[in-house]
């Protein structure tokens, strides 16, 4: 039995979103980057990285501290 299809997204603990391919990443400015699978790309949780959307390792400068478990966001009613 193989393992899951499609991206994979991981936290980092006070870290980044780590992210494996395959995949298409498209930026603010509408950039796309293709990501091949098995292929792995740190996506900024901090905010202050320079080269948003990677991390270039500032939230180790900031001290960024992430939740410590994931939780959806709530489901707003209408």
């Amino acid at each position: 039995m193989s393992g899951p299809t499609g991206p994979r997204i991981r936290t980092q603990p006070n870290g980044p979103y780590i992210v494996t391919g395959p995949l298409t990443l498209e930026d603010a400015e509408g950039d796309i980057v293709t990501v091949p699978e098995g292929r792995t790309v740190k996506l900024c949780r901090c905010g202050h990285s320079a080269t948003k959307p990677y991390c270039d390792g500032t939230h180790r400068r900031v001290d960024f501290v992430s939740r410590p478990m994931f939780e959806p966001e709530p489901v707003e009613r209408a």
